[in-house]
């Protein structure tokens, strides 16, 4: 990181300062919708020239809400990553984050910086406005400790404490993986998959030699989540552990129709929002599982793509424990077809309809209608019934 000598003449930061090149990434949806990203990023920009990306996925649709999404940059990439590629350019590294708690705000915040390549020292803004929150200091310097200051004083935000990084990668050694900051009841998700659910507040990833995961230490292990995860490198997934996806409401929408004839349509077997991109150029989805096709929906309605969900109503709760509830309000779900055990759905749709590719192009296009007849001629063998706006409407 290049070295940046400041000197602050009086508590009006905005004269008076060298200017600071900032590098600014957001995690997480609840930071956005909360207001704190833009006020955080705003500030900044009192400073000198920001640059800011979304560290992560999860955070998508409410960049989209926040009406972020022309300031923000998204490539689908982690946190670490972010951090790597603006510390290139950057003289500060702020990272702002709303863990469910400060212990795994910092947990987080830990893991990234030891996997941030070129990286020594950062900025957090962990839950901003709330009782626990505050700004972090990571092996801080004078830029460091100028942009904390500036952050106190202009929006408030208590300056907490100082931390070293610890050298281990990730809280796990050999075949496991510690999984830090985890309650009962949450949801373990690796690398965009469901694997389980925790039973503890102690909890272990355990893998085998080729790097399959065998066993949940103080939780319970899900097959289907499993099988779909198939051979990782145990020090490299992304663990994330919660209730929820998105904690918190937005307060606005964006909504925008679906087309009347579609021509392209996209297959989404998991992690959607890591799909954006390839949601943008599609005039609709079919989304494999329930939860996953809830994220669609969600971003279908603000891009502007149908969405056709394959799901067996046995949600893993990430949005909402009923997935007709949470899809009520969406204005281009196309149609829920309901099936015994939505992978198997999956799998034949991916060969009878999109003849195991990923995208199909259809020539002469068709109405919604149309396509959601012919997906369900593919996995008639399955299907049990058909919802639409979550209303049953056919067998």
């Amino acid at each position: 990181m290049t070295s940046t000598s400041v000197v602050i003449v009086s508590r009006e930061i905005t004269k008076g300062v060298s200017e600071i090149r900032v590098g600014l990434v957001i995690h997480g949806p609840t930071v956005i919708d909360t207001g704190w990203a833009e006020r955080i990023l705003r500030s900044l920009k009192r400073l000198g020239e920001v640059r800011a990306k979304l560290g992560g996925t999860t955070g998508y649709v409410a960049l989209l809400d926040a009406g972020l999404d022309s300031v923000v940059e998204f490539d689908r990439k982690l946190p670490s990553e972010c951090l790597s590629e603006l510390n290139e350019w950057a003289d500060v590294l702020v990272l702002t984050n709303h863990g469910k708690s400060r212990e795994s705000g910092l947990a987080f915040a830990e893991q990234v910086l030891s996997r941030a390549e070129g990286v020594d020292s950062l900025v957090q803004a962990e839950r901003p406005g709330e009782p626990d929150g505050g700004i972090v200091l990571w092996n801080p310097g004078d830029a460091e400790r100028t942009v904390a200051e500036h952050l106190r004083e202009d929006l408030g935000l208590k300056i907490t404490e100082v931390r070293t990084v610890r050298t281990e990668k990730g809280g796990g050694i050999g075949k496991s993986r510690r999984v830090a900051c985890v309650e009962p009841g949450d949801r373990i998700l690796v690398n965009g998959i469901t694997v389980g659910v925790a039973e503890s507040r102690n909890v272990e990833l355990v893998f085998d030699d080729s790097g399959y995961l065998v066993e949940i230490r103080g939780g319970r292990i899900k097959p289907e989540g499993v099988e779909r995860l198939g051979r990782v490198d145990p020090e490299r997934v992304v663990v994330k552990t919660d209730r929820r996806l998105r904690r918190t409401e937005p307060e606005r929408k964006r909504v925008k129709s679906g087309p009347e004839r579609i021509h392209r349509v996209l297959l989404v077997d998991h992690d959607a929002e890591r799909k954006v991109e390839d949601m943008r150029r599609s005039d609709a989805v079919v989304s494999v599982g329930d939860d996953t096709t809830c994220v669609c929906a969600e971003l279908g309605d603000r891009l502007g793509v149908w969405v056709i969900g394959l799901v067996d109503l046995d949600p893993d709760g990430w949005v909402r424990d009923d997935t007709r509830e949470s899809l009520r309000s969406s204005e281009n779900l196309a149609a829920l077809l309901v099936c015994e055990r939505d992978d198997d759905a999956g799998k034949l749709v991916r060969g009878r309809f999109f003849r195991d590719r990923e995208m199909r192009v259809l020539d002469p296009p068709v109405t919604v209608g149309e396509l959601v007849e012919e997906v369900k001629e593919c996995v008639k063998e399955v299907l049990k019934c058909v919802y639409h706006k979550a209303k049953e409407t056919s067998a």
